[in-house]
């Protein structure tokens, strides 16, 4: 098996930064009225469906301690509450205020629209092909 030309391998990697800060920019640029970080852009996108600051860490990748952070503001700005897990004190429970699913769904909207946007010209079969060519890459690296 032939190997890959570093320099193209480098190509790829610059490629995917290039890609997730065009990601990060449309959200804040989507959102500028609210003076949100990216952090807590992912904090507010990820409450639907996980619940608790730690889940939101392991699951984005984002460190605990940054996403702790952002849980403070948001619910400084009104947009989270908290409730102590009774199991463990340690551990607080997530949920969104009224202006807090705004957001949230302010940001589904700007992420539907930057995929669609992204994805425009692509076949489903090729999109099959960018979904097993990444978990792969995943997987060869051990990454979850």
């Amino acid at each position: 098996m032939e190997m890959l030309d570093v320099k193209n391998a480098a190509h790829y990697f610059a490629c995917y930064k290039k890609l997730e800060k065009s990601y990060t920019d449309f959200q804040l640029n989507a959102l500028d009225d609210y003076d949100l970080s990216p952090n807590e852009i992912v904090v507010l996108s990820n409450l639907e469906k996980i619940k608790t600051a730690s889940e939101i860490a392991l699951k984005t990748d984002v460190s605990k301690a940054l996403v702790s952070r952002s849980v403070k503001f948001l619910k400084e700005k009104g947009y989270i509450t908290t409730t102590v897990s009774e199991e463990d004190k340690r551990e607080q429970f997530l949920a969104l205020t009224e202006e807090g699913k705004k957001i949230a769904l302010l940001i589904d909207e700007a992420n539907r629209r930057f995929f669609a946007t992204a994805f425009a010209n692509f076949e489903d079969t090729e999109k099959r092909v960018l979904t097993a060519l990444l978990r792969m890459m995943m997987r060869n690296l051990n990454i979850d």
